[in-house]
């Protein structure tokens, strides 16, 4: 018998933080919630591969007194007893909320193994660039989430919170399962393929993978340095606009994140319609080249939403991709495999008993990819980029398939990231969201991508949309019973 999931738990962020600024909850409680989440389900789901409860005690306590000292600056004087003003997060935005960080970021406290045994119990003498972001906003790392082995080859422990015969997807499985199963309200990840989106929609939450640069990847584990993003996880829209006002800026460390030009703005909140243009939200419809290999629950599902958006007058013209695209998912996988083999070969010569088959062959597969075709895979995503830029700008964002269908049975196949590829590979910013359940409980989703650096009025565009759509597929559910 599962207890009713604790009231904190499935607050959005903001809520959380109103409690906290009045003094209705402590950041202690919310804590307490999370870890007897955790002590009730982690045994089943295996999303962590490392908590350190006596070090997010401490992290609490830490930001319990800031919240204090903040709260007794603003007290209001007057006559009789102060009254205390509802605490302001402006200076930290996160203030005692507990996030996981997927183990492929560098973190001093804890170990970083990057999801296999070869670095088990490391510990780093750096912190990635979001792990120090997070701390300096207020937030409590919790711990490390499991990943697939270098975020690529073999899967981990993790399973479905809605079905856990059933794959959360991966590589970022473990802060998807997290946050999807109420342990935690945010979750950090990163996606080289689809390694975002792919598990937000397998375990029913949002997934955001910004532009590529956007977010610093200093301290985080190279797979490949053209593909490689650092995504989001979160139960609703506008933790992920908090989020991203924390995460979003320049790093001189990190390559391609090095202009404030580059900088998006999540400040404002949502504006309703487009700024400056008054119109209703204009979508492009792309089925893909393998809108094919798409299960018909999925492309019914899609196509369903569609119809619920033109009856809620959202334009939504179905538009084809030359076909150029068709070869977009093979260049994907090249650029994927030897950027692993340039960071990761040497395990093949130094630990060749604990690389598994899938990573041997992953290995073996980029070893075998030359400079030159290389350099002839990143032409064609600069050639993608230049093909897409008509389609974008004759729509706000485009809606596409995210996944092959609901999460598929067994813990081994983690999903295919086919319809992600492509705007991975383009770096634009896309959005894994969520539609409703199949008639088993298995969540499903849609894509939605944006011009590149069009972050903030992607998500305006998704706050609008989200809004039309629950009202037909209802709201995020956190998993109440085990199956």
């Amino acid at each position: 018998m599962i207890l009713p999931l604790p009231s904190l738990n499935s607050l959005s962020v903001q809520a959380v933080a109103d409690k906290l600024a009045t003094g209705e909850s402590s950041i202690a409680e919310l804590l307490q919630v999370c870890l007897q989440r955790i002590e009730l389900r982690e045994f089943q789901v295996r999303a962590w591969t490392y908590l350190d409860i006596d070090h997010a005690k401490k992290q609490a306590d830490k930001w319990e007194q800031v919240l204090k000292d903040i709260s007794e600056q603003g007290t209001i004087n007057c006559s009789g007893p102060q009254t205390p003003k509802p605490v302001s997060f402006e200076s930290y935005p996160l203030l005692g909320i507990p996030v996981a960080v997927k183990d492929i970021f560098a973190t001093l406290e804890m170990p970083t193994c990057w999801g296999t045994e070869i670095y088990q119990n490391r510990y780093l003498k750096y912190e990635a660039a979001v792990v120090s972001n997070l701390k300096s906003a207020g937030a409590i790392i919790l711990g490390k989430t499991v990943t697939t082995a270098l975020a690529t080859a073999t899967a981990g422990s993790t399973t479905n919170p809605h079905n856990m015969a059933h794959t959360p997807g991966g590589s970022s499985s473990g802060s998807a399962a997290a946050v999807a199963d109420g342990m935690v309200p945010l979750a950090i990840g990163s996606q080289t393929m689809g390694s975002v989106l792919r598990p937000a929609a397998y375990c029913g939450v949002f997934g955001f993978k910004p532009s590529f640069g956007l977010i610093s990847r200093y301290g985080m584990m190279p797979v490949s340095q053209v593909l490689d993003h650092v995504g989001v996880f979160a139960r609703s829209l506008d933790d992920i606009q908090r989020l991203l006002t924390v995460l979003v800026k320049p790093d001189v460390r990190a390559p391609d994140c090095q202009s404030s030009e580059q900088i998006v703005s999540f400040e404002q909140p949502w504006s309703g319609k487009l700024e400056n243009e008054g119109r209703s939200i204009r979508l492009g419809l792309i089925k893909t080249p393998h809108w094919r290999h798409a299960e018909e629950v999925a492309q019914s599902r899609l196509l369903q939403a569609v119809d619920v958006l033109r009856q809620a007058d959202v334009t939504v013209d179905l538009v084809s991709l030359p076909t150029e695209f068709d070869r977009y998912w093979s260049i994907v996988q090249k650029l994927c495999a030897y950027g692993l083999y340039q960071n990761h070969g040497t395990l093949l010569t130094e630990y060749p008993d604990q690389c598994s088959p899938l990573l041997e062959s992953w290995l073996k597969r980029g070893q075998s990819i030359s400079d030159n075709a290389y350099q002839q895979a990143c032409q064609g995503r600069d050639r993608y980029r230049e093909l897409l830029a008509p389609i974008f700008a004759q729509y706000d964002a485009v809606i596409t398939p995210v996944t092959t269908g609901p999460a598929p049975l067994g813990l081994e196949n983690t999903g295919s990231p086919i319809f992600c590829g492509l705007w991975t590979l383009c770096g634009l910013p896309a959005l894994n969201m969520p539609l409703g359940y199949t008639a088993n409980g298995l969540p499903l989703g849609c894509q939605f991508v944006g011009a590149f650096y069009s972050d903030g009025q992607l998500l305006t565009i998704a706050e609008q949309c989200w809004q039309i759509l629950k009202k037909t597929f209802g709201d995020i559910q956190i998993p109440t019973d085990v199956k």
